[in-house]
């Protein structure tokens, strides 16, 4: 194209007319890029509608078990091996089968994926928000609160994760909990042992990435317009924080039910009457040769759920990095 012809458009642009066959560049915020991106991901498409499906069970599992099953925590003595008093395998009136005791093995794992999902959200959104708090401190003030804060990572870093949760789960899962009662056994006790190891690790990603932004120039300009720190840190570090945020998120959900799994397969957990997949696993681990329906089926639920949240994670972090293509 010529000189004169770039001019021309360039006036007709101006006064607001297209020229005809003129491409038009459509403008697109980061979250429509992110849409964009993720749509295209078929797995991760397909993780997010299993774990949809899943919420959603999770939240109706009273009135499916009435529907379809048993309450979870009725016993069926008469379901059980006459002869032996053995567990019975699946059948049309137990889907799933029944335990040693005749509880409804199908009515169980459905209450076991409100307890994980309740531990996965609750605790995740607990850690992220100590830990970007934190994090976000340490980064932007530096010094003796860089220095305190980053002291406490390194030291609950330095225990093992799994004896460090076994540890806060031993002492508050008997008698009235820990903490004066505040902390009670069962599902906040293991809440608040996966708080407590796991929102350093956010804490340290954060501070990294704080340290980098304040030193850019948008911050520069809001510390020369008189902007407060809260100001800055909420309003200029926080939004361009978000990317890392929700990628870490997804990510350590499904850690966050392996550790629930564990720890109540080791018996300082979730405990009966409350339903929970590790717990089930633990009571079926000796009678597995003969009731093998007791350890299959909370073993796949475990193993489907955190292998969708996988996948999510990683669809959500291919989709969010800016140097794939839209």
């Amino acid at each position: 194209m010529t000189v004169a012809g770039v001019r021309e458009q360039e006036e007709l642009r101006r006064e607001g007319v297209v020229p005809v066959g003129t491409p038009e560049v459509a403008g697109r915020t980061p979250w429509q890029l992110f849409w964009l991106r993720f749509r295209q991901d078929r797995v991760a498409l397909a993780a997010l509608g299993f774990i949809v499906v899943l919420v959603l069970v999770a939240i109706l599992a009273g009135p499916i078990t009435r529907a379809v099953a048993h309450p979870a925590d009725a016993q069926f003595p008469s379901a059980l091996d006459q002869r032996f008093g053995t567990p019975t395998g699946p059948s049309t009136t137990f889907l799933f089968g029944v335990d040693k005791v005749g509880e409804d093995v199908f009515s169980r794992v459905l209450y076991g994926a409100r307890v994980s999902l309740e531990v996965a959200f609750i605790a995740t959104f607990l850690s992220v928000a100590i830990g970007v708090a934190l994090g976000m401190l340490a980064g932007y003030y530096r010094g003796w609160v860089d220095m305190l804060i980053s002291r406490v990572i390194d030291i609950t870093l330095a225990f093992p994760i799994l004896l460090l949760a076994l540890g806060i789960g031993s002492a508050c899962s008997l008698g009235n909990g820990c903490a004066g009662g505040a902390v009670r056994p069962g599902l906040p006790t293991v809440i608040v042992a996966i708080v407590v190891i796991n929102w350093t690790y956010i804490g340290r990603i954060i501070r990294g990435q704080v340290l980098s932004l304040r030193e850019k120039e948008f911050v520069e300009a809001a510390r020369a317009g008189g902007a407060r720190d809260r100001t800055i840190l909420f309003r200029e570090l926080l939004p361009n924080l978000a990317a890392p945020i929700v990628v870490y998120s997804t990510l350590v959900i499904p850690q966050n039910i392996l550790l629930e799994a564990a720890l109540s397969f080791l018996g300082v957990g979730i405990n009966p009457p409350q339903s929970s997949w590790g717990e089930m696993i633990a009571e079926a681990t000796p009678i597995f040769a003969s009731a093998w329906w007791f350890f299959v089926f909370p073993g796949a639920a475990l193993l489907l759920t955190v292998l969708a949240f996988n996948l999510l994670g990683d669809g959500v972090r291919d989709a969010l990095d800016p140097r794939a293509a839209p």
